[in-house]
């Protein structure tokens, strides 16, 4: 205990001399006066109490205390542990209870942590399980570091060095006080394993164009085989290589040329023949999806009578360089091009304007079985866009081809109704521009309705606002193999010239272009199309998704992959850009078993649009097993940089007998300030009581 004064100043002996100055005058003068000597020494008592205040004084005391510290066991509980031939998972769990026990023995403390995809303290309670699926060491190594602030004895981990999760193996000294000692398990020489590392391939190409796909194998163990890979395309085998591989995690690629002859989503699935003693053969398999587009879509547009609708549909088609139409007019009971043209030609789509009307409504009649024969033959998509002089008893012998039919009305027709686009256009194109619009669309210019068709087997995307009344005007189905659209008002050019000139101008143009892509799947209303490097992951795979725009105009300026599982948001990466491919490009961890749901999201301007989504499958359990060997040169690195010691498994009984009881001692300071002190403030008040009860006893007061 330390008593500690601040030095005085001039004040303090000013008041020190005058105090003592008054006291001894006033002891010289009532000095022989014993009644009132005590009344005197009570004050003298009080004016040195405050002149030592005025030091500031201050009492430090120490108090050490020795306290008992930790040694942390971190075992590595992933599948790999227990696939090395010399320790099988009951030897090992066997061997760590053994270890526990005989630092417990050596009088030291151990806390036992289990890691693998985490890190946790389940094993005394029981879960002794090795069977995570990865294995995360960076985490153990934060943990180090953590535990080592508030003081260890040191640590000790057990593992196979096979890092697949989180960060590497730290090559760099931890600055940390305690030592980290490593007890290796398995031999140095992988098992054997090769697998289909990645497939980089376009996520669009056009038919009738060359594309690569480049395939990277991986073999892991000691090998030197030449190996047979091969692609299909569905059945149809598309390509066969071989390739030599050299095992010790090396990389060998493959390239195959496709050129596909079939549209719309094509499945290529790669596959790499297995060797004979490998452990892991699921990943010697793997699909890959690409969309592939035609490089020309055929629009057979009939016009039925003159109508003003016809140049607007006719400027939405021409927005795209792959649409060719061929445009049939009916005038003085003659077609602009002859049906002979028509009928021999293979279309992606027809469009019924204003038609069939009145003049050619036989006509028309007499060709619907030929028509229904041709449409499905060709798989044809459909369209009706209703004008003034559409013949509805004909258009609804061509609608029931599509089980739809015209209703008998239930409001007034020929009047102008409000409309708006509904909930069902965002959950069918939930990738669209549209969606990102920033625009009333419950307020769009009112159109005329012409018929009220049955919705039964179709969807509504855009309705007329009337009241507790269901009235369609922009529907779209699917009779497979046929798509169709139907639009119910004769006024497309009034809704296309009323939004010219204010922010709804994009608004038709979007809407039929979106509607048009779907119809005949040039890329079902998307503007780009995403997918993943391969099918199906293993945990603790790394993920490739990659995209690109069907508007190569465009490019966002920044992206994020959003990564969700069992509908909860785990993870977000950034998607960048790749200018020397065009192709959007992001990465993250397969971290958890079972399907990974992924969102893209795009910036363009201040605008962040969605723009894909899809999902991966994510096997549990089978990374760990293509990397089954003791990964011992940065483990002992490790031990190096942080005053430790590496040993094999069968060595660790060496390393345990050094384990000993380690403490800390502690001190702990505590300082009391006499001016704060509350028996300062007692010893004050009693003085002063005291010297009041003395003068009013002597009946001074």
């Amino acid at each position: 205990m330390n008593l500690i004064l601040s030095p005085p100043d001039q004040l303090f002996w000013l008041v020190l001399i005058i105090s003592i100055l008054g006291l001894a005058i006033s002891f010289y003068k009532i000095g022989n006066n014993t009644k009132l000597r005590p009344i005197l020494i009570l004050r003298g008592t009080l004016f040195f109490v405050l002149i030592f205040l005025f030091l500031n004084p201050k009492i430090e005391k120490s108090q050490s205390k020795s306290n008992d510290l930790d040694w942390h066991l971190y075992l590595d509980r992933s599948l790999s542990m227990s696939y090395h031939n010399q320790t099988s998972v009951g030897s090992l769990v066997l061997g760590v209870d053994q270890i526990i026990a005989q630092i417990q023995e050596n009088k030291a403390r151990v806390k036992v942590f289990g890691f693998g995809n985490n890190l946790d303290s389940n094993w005394t309670i029981g879960n002794k399980k090795v069977a995570d699926g990865s294995t995360n060491i960076g985490q153990v190594f934060n943990h180090i570091v953590e535990s080592d602030n508030d003081g260890i004895a040191g640590s000790i981990i057990i593992t196979d060095g096979q890092a697949n999760l989180g960060a590497e193996i730290t090559s760099q000294d931890l600055n940390i006080s305690s030592p980290i000692h490593i007890i290796g398990v398995g031999n140095e020489t992988p098992l054997v394993d090769v697998s289909i590392h990645a497939i980089d391939a376009p996520p669009v190409i056009i038919k009738g164009e060359n594309a690569d796909i480049n395939v990277t194998i991986s073999s892991h163990g000691n090998v030197s085989e030449r190996l047979n890979v091969t692609i299909y395309s569905d059945k149809k085998l598309v390509g066969s290589k071989v390739v030599t591989v050299s095992g010790d995690g090396s990389l060998d690629r493959v390239r195959f040329r496709i050129n596909p002859n079939q549209t719309g989503e094509v499945n290529y699935r790669v596959q790499v023949n297995a060797l004979s003693d490998e452990i892991n053969i699921s990943n010697n398999k793997q699909l890959v999806r690409i969309q592939v587009l035609k490089n020309e879509y055929l629009i057979a547009l009939f016009t039925g009578a003159p109508n003003f609708n016809t140049q607007i549909i006719k400027k939405i088609l021409s927005i795209n360089p792959e649409y060719r139409i061929d445009h049939f007019v009916f005038l003085n009971d003659e077609y602009s091009q002859p049906l002979n043209t028509f009928w021999d030609t293979k279309y992606d789509l027809i469009i019924f304007d204003n038609h069939p009307v009145e003049d050619n409504n036989k006509e028309w009649n007499s060709y619907l079985r030929i028509f229904a024969k041709k449409l499905v033959a060709h798989q044809t998509s459909l369209t009706f866009i209703v004008g003034y002089d559409t013949d509805e008893s004909i258009l609804n012998s061509y609608l029931s081809l599509m089980d739809i039919s015209i209703k008998d009305p239930v409001i007034d027709l020929g009047v102008e109704y409000d409309w708006e686009l509904n909930s069902s256009w965002d959950s069918y194109f939930p990738f669209h521009r549209i969606n990102n619009l920033d625009v009333n669309r419950e307020s769009l210019p009112p159109l005329i309705a012409k018929m009220e068709v049955d919705s039964a087997n179709a969807i509504i995307l855009a309705n007329f606002a009337i009241s507790e009344v269901d009235f369609p005007l922009l529907l779209i189905g699917e009779k497979t193999p046929l798509r169709y659209m139907i639009w119910s008002s004769p006024q497309l050019n009034t809704f296309y010239y009323k939004t010219r000139e204010s922010i709804l101008s994009e608004l038709p143009t979007e809407i039929f272009s979106t509607v048009f892509s779907w119809l005949m799947r040039t890329g079902n209303g998307q503007d780009f199309y995403f997918r993943s490097d391969k099918n199906s992951y293993q945990q603790g795979e790394r993920v490739t998704i990659t995209g690109k725009s069907l508007r190569n105009s465009e490019t966002a300026e920044e992206g994020f992959l959003h990564i969700s599982h069992n509908g909860k948001r785990i993870n977000t990466k950034p998607i960048h850009f790749n200018e020397n491919t065009g192709n959007y490009f992001g990465q993250f961890w397969a971290s958890q078993s079972g399907q990974l749901d992924y969102q893209i999201e795009l910036t363009f301007g201040d605008k962040l649009m969605t723009v894909g989504e899809g999902s991966i499958q994510v096997q549990e359990s089978q990374v760990e097993l293509n990397h089954v060997y003791l990964n011992k040169g940065p483990l002992k690195t490790v031990t190096e940089k942080n005053n430790g010691q590496f040993r094999h498994w069968d060595e660790r009984s060496s390393l345990i007998k050094g384990i000993s009881p380690n403490s800390k001692i502690e001190t702990h300071y505590s300082k009391l300030v006499l001016h704060d002190s509350w028996w300062i403030f007692s010893l004050l008040i009693g003085i002063l009581s005291a010297e009041w009860l003395l003068r009013r006893r002597l009946g001074l007061m």
